[in-house]
């Protein structure tokens, strides 16, 4: 960066709510100046651009969109947790957790120590959104101003009564009748140190989903079944998953609701949702996408790294690992298949040092996705995993994976019932 205009970049990045790099600033700047824009004009210019410098505009959070800049929202704290990340190889500590108000839950991440806490009301300005899993999370950088309430904020009037089936990410004061399928101790860290939590399975009479609860109380236990009031419900990887918290009130029922095992799902069906938590599938593999058969990960974060770097964690020892992401319809839809490690290898019958023996055989790594190609296109497959939608469509991660007997004509007539066409059809 020139000497000559790097303290008017600083100028600039001071004045913004959001962290753009220098380097960016500096190539705008540059340019403004090359057509004759006055050097202060020219910064001013930037600083609206990016946010900085206006009167922030009031939001709820059902209204708040990804690349928003300079938004004011009072809400309430409902989770708050410390996390060490890694930013241009250094290490930062940042809270992260969630509000609510009246209207949604929403994530937020505030990039320095705000004195926040769960249980606080509190008014955000100068804040702005950007992505987090395909969904819109509000993030506090140097210029947000955050004022604690002595009002507390109305999460929403009445309770929100849905089933399982019926959860949706954002949902606020939720009111919900579940058996718990599964529940165990998990130890997080939060802003005020180590706490724990439960994470477990909540189920009604055909519907799975996970739940968390940051307080821990005898009536969440596995078997019971219990009424929950005043949760929310968070997506994680694409999931939605209800949220227990010290607002929540828990009642344990002397009632009984039997769960049944899932039923295969029509494609179709299932991608009109946001994501399904354990459900079958059947269809056709039609395709192997790029990046199927033998990869290489990262062994700190089992990311898939490319030439032993990772992004995260630089150079490293990569860990060999095998996989497929397959295209699989139904003929009422299609999504992306992902089979990891263990379910590559249970389904093409070949392991990772096979795999490595065929790659260096054919010179060549392509030569297992071949291997996947000639064994599974056309195949009849069926899954049974959690859907989501993200960035790249709607993909299903299969926990397990199985071949199916050829039964095309059984297939034709659930599609012709589909269709509308009688028995007699």
């Amino acid at each position: 960066m020139d000497i000559e205009i790097a303290p008017h970049v600083d100028e600039i990045r001071k004045a913004l709510a959001i962290e753009i790099d220098s380097d960016k600033l500096a190539a705008d700047l540059k340019r403004l100046l090359e057509f004759r824009v006055p050097v202060e004009e020219a910064k001013r210019s930037l600083i609206k651009k990016y946010g900085g410098g206006e009167k922030s505009i009031a939001k709820k959070l059902k209204d708040i969109a990804i690349g928003d800049l300079n938004i004011e929202v009072t809400a309430h704290i409902l989770e708050i947790t410390k996390r060490i990340i890694t930013v241009k190889k250094a290490e930062k500590t940042i809270f992260s957790g969630i509000l609510g108000d009246e209207t949604a839950a929403r994530s937020f991440t505030a990039w320095n120590d705000l004195g926040l806490n769960v249980g606080d009301h509190v008014n955000i300005s100068q804040a702005y959104v950007r992505n987090w899993e395909d969904r819109p999370e509000v993030n506090l950088g140097n210029r947000s101003k955050v004022i604690k309430l002595s009002t507390k904020i109305d999460i929403a009037p009445t309770g929100i009564k849905k089933k399982i089936s019926d959860l949706r990410d954002g949902d606020v004061n939720v009111e919900s009748v579940f058996t718990v399928l599964k529940v165990e101790f998990h130890e997080i860290n939060t802003k005020d140190g180590i706490k724990n939590i439960l994470n477990g399975i909540a189920a009604d009479h055909n519907t799975k989903v996970p739940f968390t609860s940051w307080i821990l109380v005898p009536e969440i236990a596995t078997g019971n079944t219990i009424e929950v009031k005043n949760a929310y419900v968070r997506s994680f990887r694409g999931v939605p998953t209800l949220h227990i918290n010290e607002n929540s009130k828990v009642t344990k029922l002397e009632m009984n609701i039997q769960y049944n095992e899932p039923e295969k799902v029509m494609i179709g069906d299932i991608i009109e949702k946001e994501g399904a938590f354990d459900t079958i599938i059947e269809g056709n593999i039609l395709s192997i996408r790029p990046g199927s058969g033998l990869i290489s990960r990262c062994p700190e974060c089992s990311r898939v790294i490319q030439k032993s770097v990772c992004r995260v964690h630089g150079k490293v020892d990569e860990k060999t690992d095998m996989r497929i992401k397959a295209i699989i319809d139904d003929g009422t839809g299609s999504l992306t298949l992902v089979l990891n490690s263990e379910l590559t290898q249970k389904i093409m019958g070949i392991t990772v040092d096979r795999s490595k023996e065929i790659a260096k055989a054919a010179m060549s790594q392509k030569a297992v996705e071949d291997e996947i190609k000639r064994k599974l296109l056309g195949k009849i497959l069926a899954a049974r995993g959690n859907m989501s939608r993200g960035e790249y469509g709607v993909t299903l991660v299969a926990t397990k994976v199985w071949e199916s007997p050829e039964r095309n004509g059984e297939r034709a007539l659930e599609l012709l019932k589909r269709a509308g066409y009688g028995k007699n059809t």
